[in-house]
């Protein structure tokens, strides 16, 4: 069978493989501690439930939506960005997604040709760097190291490598480390991708979960000229299985998005779109208690790390911990030990790209009992 090159230099994604590992560990009947994939615990709000099911009755919901998302979605997004950035959107600089993963896959061919080099941070999330070779664009990675608080450095990228590329993709808050960036970042960032003619990504996913004291920042703000925002309703309304999300940013980029889009799928269930719809109308009181929940979690893990001797970045974002492992062990020594002796399992540093390696990556997504439980039984030195 002859099959596409590409296809065969993509490693099985990780997260799938560990549900096998959990199947084989739950079949001993041992407690098993999942701190893994970044799926939120938290329940769905009644009112998204109650609307979901109430637009089952709306003439006309299971026909096709449009393409680009319902209206009424897209002005919902167009009122947040106003209301928690300051950011002014009009209808054609927002379009929903089935999931901020598709945008992300989708964004690269509708900015870059075959054999363009895309910019992304290590460590980071896998499917920036697979994604680029599945389209046949080459990933040039830029470090991320806690000195520089995770922030990517553009000075470091050499002038060929800024010459043959389209575009530069970022992730803040960041994902695995839990860095988040600052306006002059953002200005920074912006001031080099006009520079050079690069499309400026971020990846938003986690904007919303940061610390309480933490500013809500968006790169769009001031000026979208060649600037295009991920957002996603799965981590901060726990709204993973739903698939929903939306892009916005420079009109034609969104326009370029759009194309792609048509030609690769129909568009999200109308019925899941209103009940995003409901998500945003839950208001700022919802988030802050959602923050708190977070923070709570945070600060019981941190707490346990620094008794057990185990170094950590203080991330200020998403629901993640990133954590060094002991000098005497490797990265799959250390993991496969939690899992084995402890029943928890973590995400070794590497799935985020080799400068992850003597690191592992902790998810919030369960209460801050079975963290304390969980945790405070490790003796990893």
């Amino acid at each position: 069978m002859k099959l596409n090159n590409r296809i065969v230099t993509i490693p099985e994604y990780h997260f799938k493989k560990l549900e096998g590992i959990k199947e084989e560990f739950k079949k001993s009947n041992r407690e098993l501690f999942d701190f893994s994939i970044g799926d939120p615990d938290l329940p769905l709000n009644d009112n998204i439930k109650y609307k979901l099911v109430e637009t089952l009755n709306y003439k006309g919901f299971n026909k096709y939506p449009p393409y680009e998302g319902i209206k009424e979605l897209k002005n919902a997004v167009i009122k947040y960005y106003k209301y928690v950035y300051d950011v002014e959107l009009d209808m054609e600089e927002v379009i929903i997604l089935i999931g901020s993963k598709e945008g992300i896959n989708n964004i690269i061919p509708a900015v870059c040709d075959i054999h363009d080099h895309a910019i992304i941070p290590e460590p980071a999330y896998p499917v920036y760097d697979v994604c680029c070779k599945l389209w046949g664009v080459i990933p040039y990675k830029i470090p991320l190291i806690k000195e520089k608080g995770y922030l990517p450095r553009v000075e470091l990228i050499p002038e060929n490598i800024v010459k043959e590329s389209k575009l530069i993709i970022i992730n803040y808050p960041n994902n695995p480390t839990g860095a988040v960036f600052n306006e002059d970042f953002i200005k920074e960032m912006k001031a080099f991708c006009l520079k050079n003619n690069i499309v400026l990504c971020n990846d938003a996913a986690y904007s919303e979960i940061i610390s309480p004291l933490a500013e809500n920042l968006s790169i769009l703000k001031h000026k979208k000229e060649n600037c295009i925002e991920f957002g996603t309703f799965s981590k901060t309304f726990n709204m993973t299985g739903f698939r929903i999300g939306y892009a916005v940013g420079d009109k034609n980029i969104i326009k370029c998005l759009l194309k792609v889009k048509c030609n690769s799928d129909s568009g999200q269930f109308i019925p899941i779109q209103y009940a995003a719809i409901e998500a945003l109308n839950l208001g700022r009181k919802y988030v802050k208690n959602l923050r708190e929940i977070y923070e709570e979690r945070r600060m019981v893990l941190e707490n346990i790390l620094i008794s057990k001797g185990i170094e950590f970045f203080h991330g200020k974002g998403t629901f993640y911990v990133w954590c060094k492992i002991s000098d005497n062990y490797s990265t799959d020594e250390f993991c496969e030990e939690l899992l084995t002796r402890y029943g928890i399992i973590v995400t070794p540093g590497y799935v985020f790209g080799k400068l992850g390696y003597g690191y592992f990556r902790v998810a919030l997504t369960q209460d801050s009992k079975l963290i304390n439980k969980a945790f405070s039984s490790i003796n990893m030195k």
